[in-house]
């Protein structure tokens, strides 16, 4: 009877000091803090969103680009068929269009590879944007954690003075 009459008392101080005694022992220490505000929150996904769409533009535009070269190299190589007879001046000439084709051809391929290297630049410089954004709020966290930390230690200071 006595333990719960201690266990009562204990629950009591606890909700008078603001603690609320549902089992989290550091309720009443400190004051529970959002993660960020409404806007805060909309805005980071917002951006993420437009970095993921521009991300998927650049891949279809890549793609519809390669497929469109792709189409017209073949369009060109079937075209170019010539009989099996075909002989004479015209048949030297054909052999040098085929070989300038096939050469701007291999030209358009470095030239989607380069390309290509610059959307994994840019897909780069997004990373590390979205990195410094996510130290900036690593920062301002650390900062008020320091904050109610100073609070703390002002406190226990003051609790110190009392009793002693």
């Amino acid at each position: 009877m006595e333990a719960l009459l201690a266990d009562l008392q204990a629950r009591v101080a606890a909700l008078e000091q603001g603690g609320g005694g549902g089992g989290s022992d550091d309720a009443g220490i400190l004051p529970q803090r959002k993660a960020g505000s409404d806007a805060q929150i909309m805005k980071k996904v917002a951006t993420r969103l437009q970095d993921f769409e521009s991300q998927i533009t650049a891949q279809l535009g890549n793609l519809q680009t390669d497929f469109d070269k792709k189409l017209s190299h073949v369009s060109r190589g079937a075209s170019a068929t010539k009989p099996l007879d075909a002989a004479g001046g015209s048949a030297g000439l054909d052999t040098m269009a085929e070989d300038l084709d096939q050469l701007k051809y291999d030209v358009g391929e470095l030239k989607d590879l380069l390309q290509n290297n610059k959307g994994e630049v840019n897909h780069i410089r997004r990373i590390v944007l979205a990195c410094e954004r996510d130290m900036e709020d690593f920062t301002a966290a650390m900062d008020a954690v320091n904050v109610d930390l100073d609070e703390m230690r002002a406190r226990v200071d003051a609790t110190h003075s009392i009793i002693t």
